[in-house]
């Protein structure tokens, strides 16, 4: 071929060269050089006398491969020094990388990608385009064959670009994480399982994401927008605490109940509704197993309002057992299940929206049971109850200094005049207006702070009180069980079969609502023949024992 057929050959191959180059390569700050290097190629193999039948296409590859050698170089060179990379640990270098302002946005994408690969295409992803090691050297470190190590940095390849591509796919749960509260049966572990392992957010919208199905922990890190690196160890977590479970091939899910808050009442109009029909029959039921308590001279002793409160917490004992057995208990378990760290418990969650206030009349906590265990004459124990009909426990985070429930319950007992406690901390006394405020304490005409909730003695309590609110349960279980199951029969939910006892939670929280508004049904009613200001009437009970 003579040197101007030559010349205009060539002429041909470089702006083809340049027009591809500007089509997928624009990010290239050095494509004159690549594009050389590239026709320099083809100009050295033929001269070597190796034919090439497709030009274009050869040409295509070794660009391909120039503009990949250059990308590596840049990786090493003007992201994050080689000898950097070798004293960090692999997630802190993805997470300087990530951050660093140099990186342009596509080199951050792909960075980003790297991060949201699972661990055994990140390890040899990182050693090999981070930190530049061969591949030799890679399946050495590793373990692993040769082949193996090729084979996943392309499946990593094919990750990252596919990730790059469909960023459609992260949902909007990676920009508005939602929110989990969580109930139990049962006892918590020793480091407080298994509330501890949903400390933050992160942690809970990985087992909102592992609900309905099991999810690979790439696909939780993609729809999350998060890299693997940080998500893994916290799902192993999980996955060791027995609130997430794994699938021989890797799949996780979560094995606890999950429920949005809007369906965590069951079906509230069904229940209010049977409230006020039983109001009469519910009442005259506990007045007839309260009669005794009544006639006591501690209970006569009570003002108005503790005489009201004790009444409202006896009958909420009573409502929410019966609440409770009156779920389809035929495939209930007889126990809750040990889990590591000494736990003994099933897990129940409320799913919110980002931002959701917790809105519904019926939300509430507790009675929250409470014991001060000291010396023998030195023993109380606060039932502490958070309702609409008045504030407790989730307000005291409100004051100025933050107590524990058990400095709070023994402060109460301290009132007591008979009660041989005295507080914790003396400037817990600072706190008596915020006590006056929830209505929990009041002044007499001396000025004197007084108890204004209802409180007896251990004897009593046990004597009376707690057998009276059994044999009320027993009997409103008799007239009441079968109008309360067919509501619950109503509105039973599916649950996937990977959820722990999950025949047992198709009717949890069915009948949420109902205590309380069979509570609110007696006092509209006027049943009660005690006043009670709602708002300004906790549901708060102490016992304690006579000093000696």
């Amino acid at each position: 071929m003579k040197n101007s057929a030559l010349e205009k050959e060539y002429e041909e191959y470089l702006n083809y060269l340049y027009d591809l180059a500007s089509y997928k390569y624009s990010d290239c700050n050095d494509i004159d050089s690549i594009i050389q290097e590239t026709l320099i190629a083809l100009i050295v193999k033929q001269k070597q006398g190796e034919y090439v039948e497709h030009k274009k296409g050869y040409l295509t590859a070794v660009l391909k491969n120039k503009y990949n050698e250059w990308l590596r170089k840049k990786y090493r060179n003007n992201i994050i020094s080689f000898e950097s990379v070798e004293m960090m640990k692999e997630d802190e270098a993805i997470g300087n990388i990530e951050e660093a302002e140099s990186i342009g946005e596509e080199y951050a994408s792909v960075r980003r990608e790297i991060g949201r690969l699972i661990s055994i295409y990140r390890e040899v992803t990182v050693r090999y385009y981070v930190k530049g090691y061969s591949i030799e050297r890679i399946s050495s470190d590793l373990g692993i064959s040769v082949g193996t190590v090729k084979s996943r940095l392309s499946s990593a390849r094919h990750q990252i670009k596919e990730g790059i591509v469909k960023m459609d796919k992260y949902a909007e749960i990676s920009y508005s994480p939602k929110s989990l509260s969580v109930a139990i049966w049962g006892s918590a572990g020793f480091s407080g399982e298994p509330f501890s392992m949903l400390g933050t957010k992160i942690e809970q919208n990985i087992l909102i994401l592992a609900y309905q199905a099991p999810l690979s922990v790439k696909a939780i890190a993609e729809t999350m927008g998060m890299p693997c690196a940080y998500l893994e160890p916290l799902i192993d977590r999980m996955v060791n605490g027995e609130l997430m479970g794994r699938t021989a091939n890797g799949l996780v899910y979560a094995r606890c109940l999950i429920v949005n808050y809007e369906d965590s009442f069951g079906d509230i109009q069904a229940q209010e509704t049977f409230a006020a029909k039983h109001a009469k029959l519910v009442w005259e039921t506990a007045k007839k197993h309260f009669f005794k308590l009544f006639e006591h001279r501690e209970f006569k002793s009570m003002s108005e309002k503790q005489k009201a409160t004790l009444c409202l917490f006896g009958l909420d004992m009573a409502l929410s057992q019966l609440s409770t057995v009156c779920n389809d208990k035929s495939e209930w378990p007889s126990n809750p299940p040990e889990r590591p760290n000494g736990g003994k418990w099933f897990a129940y969650c409320t799913s919110y929206e980002n931002g959701c206030i917790r809105n519904n009349k019926y939300e509430g906590s507790g009675p929250v049971n409470v014991p001060y265990r000291s010396e023998a004459s030195d023993n109380c124990t606060l039932f502490d109850k958070q309702s609409f009909f008045g504030d407790a426990h989730w307000a005291y985070g409100t004051f100025k200094y933050k107590c524990s429930l058990q400095t709070i319950g023994r402060f109460y007992a301290s009132l007591i005049p008979e009660c041989n406690v005295v507080p914790d901390d003396s400037r817990i006394y600072e706190l008596v207006p915020d006590f006056e405020n929830l209505n929990i304490i009041k002044r007499d005409e001396s000025g004197k702070a007084i108890l204004d909730i209802p409180y007896l003695t251990e004897e009593t309590a046990q004597t009376l009180f707690y057998p009276a609110t059994t044999s009320l349960f027993t009997e409103l279980s008799e007239v009441l069980g079968d109008g309360l199951k067919e509501i619950v029969k109503n509105k039973r939910r599916r649950v996937p079969n990977h959820v722990d006892e999950y025949k047992h939670c198709e009717t949890q929280w069915m009948l949420r609502a109902y205590p309380l508004a069979q509570l609110e049904a007696i006092v509209s009613q006027g049943l009660l023949p005690y006043r009670v200001e709602v708002g300004k009437t906790p549901i708060i009970f102490l016992t304690y024992r006579k000093k000696v």
